[in-house]
């Protein structure tokens, strides 16, 4: 079998394994002899992963399960387990970036999915809704300014890189920008509607500003000429929504988030199960 084919089995063994690897990790089980059905080296196949295999055979089928399907699940569960041994003995855990990046994403997947078993209130909903209402509202006016970095006056992006700096450690605006190069065009300090500011610092940065809170400001961007960073100071909102008409977005969101708290509590936890040594200097 030649070395392309080898891969494909390889890496189709380890995403088709991957979520009971990953429940592996998640849940030890100490498996006694009469809960399982095989063994390949020191890893076991539980009746219940066997039995669920099995289950959704019969549900693929017409007729009943047969002697010969049974054996045929069981080979191929065996085969799995084969090709995921092979497979981290070869080194594709740790050097094969598809194999890593498919074993993430199921790993996210399961941690994650508790969150889809349970039921949300449509009174949380309603707070959460109402305790982000800037998010599901459409900034309808800004107040901004730029601190522009000209490619003609020395090392532009490391200037603009150097002020993100500054700002990010708590520089004002008015101490960088007096560093800062002049722009032909000069923004008004005053309030203006999304279209205006796009004539002012065009579509791109237009909506990386309406998406800033005030005293925020953007990484440095690219711009021709040199590099920018937009300073929001000030934001006026539209009239949301109702509710009830972007529930379903609201929901999304929620659980968006949900996920994004469940992921990192839980990779916190990890940080503390395993020890981690760092170099003090990257």
């Amino acid at each position: 079998m030649n070395e392309r084919w080898q891969n494909i089995l390889l890496l189709s063994g380890l995403i088709i394994g991957a979520v009971l690897a990953a429940n592996s990790i998640v849940r030890e089980s100490n498996l006694i002899e009469k809960d399982w059905v095989a063994s390949v080296g020191d890893v076991y196949i539980s009746k219940e992963k066997y039995y669920s295999q099995l289950e959704g055979l019969a549900r693929d089928k017409r007729n009943s399960i047969t002697i010969k399907d049974k054996y045929y699940v069981l080979e191929r569960m065996i085969e799995e387990e084969l090709l995921i041994i092979r497979a981290k003995e070869l080194g594709l855990l740790e050097n094969n970036q598809i194999v890593r990046g498919s074993i993430i994403q199921q790993m996210i997947k399961l941690i994650i999915s508790e969150n889809y078993l349970e039921s949300i209130e449509e009174e949380k909903l309603k707070k959460f809704y109402q305790d982000n209402i800037g998010f599901f509202s459409s900034a309808s006016r800004l107040r901004l300014q730029q601190i522009y970095f000209s490619d003609s006056i020395g090392n532009s992006k490391q200037r603009s890189e150097e002020a993100y700096k500054k700002l990010k450690k708590g520089s004002t605006f008015q101490e960088i920008s007096l560093a800062a190069d002049n722009s032909a065009l000069t923004i008004p300090n005053s309030m203006m509607n999304l279209s205006k500011v796009r004539e002012y610092i065009g579509p791109t940065l237009m909506n990386i500003a309406k998406r800033l809170e005030p005293g925020e400001f953007s990484t440095p961007m690219k711009v021709a000429g040199g590099y920018k960073i937009i300073f929001l100071f000030d934001k006026e909102f539209s009239k949301p929504e109702e509710f009830e008409s972007i529930k379903l977005k609201v929901l999304k969101e929620y659980q968006r988030r949900q996920d994004d708290e469940s992921l990192r509590e839980y990779l916190d936890d990890l940080k503390g199960w395993y020890e981690i040594k760092r170099i003090k200097e990257l």
